[in-house]
């Protein structure tokens, strides 16, 4: 006749079960890693750190009202991005 004891269940049942959760963890992160950087690709959005949503166009803007890069690179950045 055949006990049960709990090495069974951790060696048995457990095992898989444990396993299986582990495999859809990995699926489940990984796929959403892909949606969060699949998102926000078009249009020039840009999600900082605040999670808001900012335009190549406001970037750039801003990076001229800041001095980090002159009027005439501006003006070229928001040439190339009308385009």
């Amino acid at each position: 006749m055949m006990r049960f004891t709990p090495g069974m269940m951790m060696g048995g049942g457990f095992s898989m079960i444990f396993w299986l959760l582990i495999i859809v963890a990995v699926i489940y992160f990984v796929s959403n890693l892909n949606k969060n950087n699949s998102s926000g690709s078009s249009n020039y959005k840009y999600r900082d750190s605040n999670n808001s949503s900012k335009s190549a166009e406001e970037i750039a803007k801003e990076r001229y009202a800041k001095g980090e890069i002159t009027k005439s690179e501006l003006n070229e950045i928001l040439e190339d991005l009308r385009k």
